[in-house]
C-alpha cells in the first residue's frame, strides 16, 4: 500500500477514517451496486455507510459520490496558485546555488519514498535545490506571512518591544532563541511555540505538512546513504510586498518592492526536526489504523475540521446525529474553547456527551446569558423575539437617502493590480440601490451597477461612477456587514487620492444594516438605552440559527430568494469574473448579466429587509 503525504494527513485523523475509506474504495471498485448492498441482510452496517457516502442517480453504474466536494474557487484560482510556485522559484535561485528541479505538474516534481512495515510511503517537492555541499527542499504555501509575522510575536515589554519568534538573517528568516533571563518571556516563548505544533491550526498545518515530507525523505536519503546535509525551508506569500503595476509583455512582473520580495522563506529546520519524534508516534497510529481497520463511531474532535475548506469528507457519517440548524453550538455567543458559563465545551466536546439540538443544552448553562436565553425561548416556543423600541430608535437615527452598498471583489493570491497585496480584496463590481425615503425606492430606477467590463484594472472608473451616485452632504451608506465596504472604500481612498475626501466621507456616513436586526451596544447606548439592554439583541427568529448572514435573514423577513439567478452567491460572482477570458462572446455577455441580477440582487435584499423591519415594528 502507499501513502502520499495528503493520505498521511487524511488517514491519520481519527481511528475511524482509513477503513471508511476501504469501504468507499470497495464500492467505487466493486461491480456490486448500492442497490445490491442493500439486499444483502448480513450487510446492514456497511450499507447504512454507504448510504451517507453515495446518493444513486438512477444509473447502476453513476451513483453520486457524496465525499467528493468540488472546490469551484480553488480550481478558478489555480494558475495564481501555480505562479506562487513559479515565483518562489525565481526568488529561490537568488538565495540558493545548484541544480532545482520544479513543475507545476506533481509527478514532475522531485520525489521521495522509503518503505516502513509493508507501507511505502511517498512525496512530491514543490522545489527540489542541489548542490555540492547540501540539499534544499521547499515547501510552497500560498499563504501569507501575516501569521507567521503577527500570531507569533510573543511579548511586549513596557516600551513597546515586540520580540518575534523568526528574525530576517541574509534574506531568510530563522528560528530565535528565547530571550534569556526574562522568566515572562521565556514563557511567552514557549506558548508561541507551541502553535507551531498544532497540526490543526492556521500555521502549525503547514509545518506538519513541511515534517512529514522531511519524515519521508530523511528515511530515502537514509537508504541511499546520503551524506550531504538537508535543509527545509517553508516559501509563503509577503504580505507586508505592494505591487507596483510593473508589467512587461502584458505580463505582470513582482520586482522587489520598497525592499520587500512577493515571497519570503523560513528556516524550518530545527522546527520540523523537533517534531519528528511526533511524526513517527503518528504514523505507527497510522499503521495501526489500516492494518486493523474498524469502522465503529469514534469521538468526534478538531480533527473533523467542522466548517473548514479542509473538512473530513465523512463528516455526514460521523455527525448524522447532529442537525444542520440549531445545532447545540450554534448558540449565540458561543465560541469553541470557552464554552458556557459553567461548563468549558466546545462543539466537539458537545456532541461527544451527546448534546446534539439546541434543546439537548440544559437550561440552567444558559440563563445567566440574555441572548442565548433569547435564542432558547424562541426555539421551544416557535416564536419570534422583537425589540420594536430599539429598532424604531435605529431606524430613526439613520439619515435619507439611503445608498445601499454592496462590492463584489476578488481576493486573489497575486496582487493584479498597482497598491494591492497578496488577497488583496480586488473590487471588480457594485451595486448601489439609493432609498430616497421610508421605502420610496425602485428595483430598477434606483439602482446603478458597474461591473468591470474586462479584466484589466477599472477600479478608478468604478470609484467615478461611485462618487457621482453617492452625495455625501446628506444621507448614509448602509450595507449588512459594513466593515468589508468600509475597508473597500478606505483602500481605493489611498489608491486613488483624487477622490479620497469624497470617499472617506462615505465611510464617516456609514451603518449597518445589522445594527437594527442583531445589535450595536455603542449605539443604542448613545441612543439612551441603558447598558443590559443595549447588548441584547433586537430580533431573533429559531429559523436564523445563531447566524444574522443576509442568506439567514431574508428568507425569514421577506419572500426574496437568490434560486432563480444564474450566479447564486459570492463564490459564484467571483468565479464567473475568474472565467472571463474563458468564455464565448455570446456566453461572456450572459454572465455579465448574471453577475448584475446578483449583485443587485444583494443590495435589493437590504432595502427588503429594511422595509420588513419597519413594519414589523409599526
Amino acid at each position: 500500500m502507499a501513502i502520499t503525504k495528503t493520505n498521511f494527513i487524511e488517514y491519520s485523523r481519527c481511528p475511524r477514517y482509513s477503513a471508511l475509506e476501504q469501504i468507499r474504495q470497495d464500492k467505487i471498485e466493486s461491480k456490486m451496486t448500492l442497490e445490491e448492498y442493500k439486499k444483502e441482510e448480513e450487510n446492514n452496517e456497511i450499507k447504512e455507510l454507504l448510504t451517507s457516502m453515495f446518493k444513486e442517480s438512477g444509473e447502476e453504474t453513476e451513483d453520486i459520490d457524496l465525499t467528493v466536494k468540488e472546490d469551484i474557487q480553488l480550481q478558478a484560482m489555480m494558475n495564481y496558485y501555480k505562479e506562487v510556485e513559479i515565483e518562489t522559484a525565481r526568488l529561490a535561485k537568488k538565495l540558493f546555488k545548484g541544480k532545482f528541479v520544479y513543475s507545476e505538474n506533481t509527478y514532475n516534481q522531485e520525489s521521495f519514498d522509503f518503505v516502513q512495515n509493508g507501507i511505502r510511503y511517498l512525496c512530491y517537492t514543490d522545489i527540489y535545490n542541489e548542490n555540492d555541499d547540501e540539499i534544499n527542499i521547499i515547501e510552497v504555501k500560498a499563504t501569507t506571512s501575516r501569521k507567521f509575522s503577527d500570531n507569533l510575536k510573543y511579548f511586549e515589554d513596557i516600551k513597546g518591544e515586540k520580540y518575534p519568534l523568526f528574525t530576517k538573517v541574509d534574506g531568510i528568516f530563522k528560528l530565535n532563541n528565547p530571550v534569556n533571563n526574562n522568566e515572562k518571556l521565556i514563557k511567552k516563548y514557549n506558548e508561541k511555540m507551541q502553535k507551531l505544533f498544532d497540526r490543526y491550526g492556521d500555521i502549525g498545518k503547514n509545518i506538519f505538512d513541511l515534517s512529514i515530507q522531511r519524515f519521508i525523505i530523511d528515511n530515502d536519503l537514509k537508504n541511499q546513504n546520503n551524506k550531504k546535509k538537508v535543509n527545509y525551508y517553508l516559501a509563503v506569500l509577503n504580505h507586508k510586498y505592494v505591487y507596483d503595476g510593473y508589467r512587461k509583455d502584458n505580463k505582470r512582473i513582482y520586482n522587489t518592492v520598497d525592499g520587500e520580495d512577493i515571497v519570503v522563506f523560513y528556516d524550518m529546520n530545527k522546527i520540523t526536526e523537533m517534531y519528528q519524534d511526533k511524526i513517527k508516534v503518528i504514523a505507527s497510529s497510522l499503521e495501526e489504523y489500516i492494518y486493523n481497520q474498524n469502522s465503529n463511531p469514534c469521538n468526534v474532535g478538531v480533527y473533523c475540521l467542522l466548517k473548514e475548506t479542509t473538512e473530513c469528507k465523512y463528516k455526514n457519517i460521523c455527525f448524522k446525529s447532529v442537525p444542520t440548524s440549531n445545532a447545540s453550538y450554534q448558540y449565540i455567543g458561543f465560541r469553541d474553547n470557552t464554552g458556557f458559563t459553567e461548563n468549558k465545551y466546545n462543539k466537539y466536546d458537545l456532541i461527544n456527551s451527546g448534546y446534539y439540538k439546541l434543546d439537548d443544552i440544559p437550561y440552567d448553562w444558559i440563563k445567566d446569558k440574555p441572548n442565548m436565553v433569547i435564542q432558547r425561548d424562541c426555539y421551544d416556543e416557535n416564536k419570534i423575539y422583537v425589540d420594536k423600541e430599539k429598532i424604531k430608535a435605529g431606524l430613526k437615527s439613520i439619515e435619507y437617502p439611503i445608498y445601499h452598498l454592496d462590492f463584489e471583489s476578488l481576493p486573489c493570491p497575486m496582487p493584479r493590480f498597482r497598491g494591492e497585496k497578496p488577497y488583496s480584496q480586488s473590487c471588480f463590481e457594485f451595486s448601489l440601490h439609493i432609498e430616497h425615503s421610508p421605502g420610496e425606492c425602485d428595483f430598477d430606477k434606483d439602482n446603478y451597477v458597474f461591473l468591470a467590463d474586462t479584466f484589466n484594472d477599472e477600479r478608478e472608473e468604478m470609484v467615478k461612477q461611485l462618487v457621482e451616485r453617492i452625495d455625501i452632504t446628506k444621507g448614509t451608506m448602509l450595507a449588512q456587514n459594513v466593515s468589508f465596504e468600509r475597508t473597500r472604500l478606505k483602500e481605493l481612498a489611498e489608491l486613488f487620492p483624487e477622490y479620497k475626501k469624497h470617499l472617506l466621507k462615505i465611510v464617516e456616513n456609514s451603518t449597518d444594516l445589522l445594527y437594527l436586526i442583531k445589535n450595536n451596544e455603542k449605539l443604542y447606548n448613545e441612543l439612551g438605552f441603558d447598558k443590559e439592554r443595549s447588548k441584547k439583541i433586537n430580533y431573533y427568529h429559531k429559523y436564523l440559527s445563531g447566524s444574522y448572514s443576509i442568506k439567514k435573514t431574508l428568507p425569514v423577513l421577506s419572500n426574496l430568494s437568490y434560486d432563480l439567478l444564474e450566479v447564486k452567491n459570492g463564490t459564484e460572482a467571483l468565479v464567473t469574473y475568474l472565467k472571463y477570458e474563458t468564455f464565448s462572446q455570446s456566453d461572456l455577455e450572459r454572465m455579465k448579466k448574471s453577475l448584475v441580477s446578483y449583485c443587485k440582487q444583494d443590495t435589493w435584499a437590504m432595502v427588503v429587509i429594511l422595509d420588513a423591519l419597519r413594519k414589523l415594528v409599526n
